[in-house]
């Protein structure tokens, strides 16, 4: 590949990394706020804060490669990005409670929670890939 092809790529990465970093922030923050509303309700905006932190490791791992996989074909709310995010969450979340809890069992699977925050993770981030980073709609 030639330098110039390389430059150019690398122009229009760095275009983009403004919207990547706040469909990242607005993930985090829409999930960590879901999180303390219906599980830690008295952490309050302190919560909110400190499960950003940790929620953001995940979605950096799994879903931003994803993300940006998906920006070489825009598409506005897409239903199959949707459920190809729930189909990476799912093993995300799994991995990222076992290692928080220290406990590798298959019993995660079991709740609901695990469900519920793998289904909410997949929300967000589709919704905020689809706000900031998908401009074209799928109507075209």
């Amino acid at each position: 590949m030639e330098l110039w092809k390389v430059s150019q790529k690398v122009s229009e990465l760095s275009d983009l990394i403004p919207y990547y970093f706040f469909s990242l922030v607005s993930s985090c923050l829409s999930l960590s706020t879901v999180l303390v509303v219906f599980n830690l309700g008295t952490w309050g905006v302190i919560g909110i804060i400190v499960i950003s932190f940790y929620v953001v490791i995940p979605y950096l791992l799994f879903a931003v490669p994803v993300q940006v996989l998906f920006n070489k074909h825009p598409k506005k709310f897409s239903v199959i990005y949707f459920c190809l995010y729930i189909f990476f969450s799912l093993p995300a979340v799994f991995i990222y409670s076992s290692v928080l809890n220290f406990d590798f069992s298959m019993d995660i699977l079991t709740t609901k929670n695990f469900y519920a925050i793998s289904l909410s993770a997949a929300l967000f981030f589709w919704f905020w890939d689809s706000v900031f980073l998908q401009k074209k709609s799928s109507a075209s």
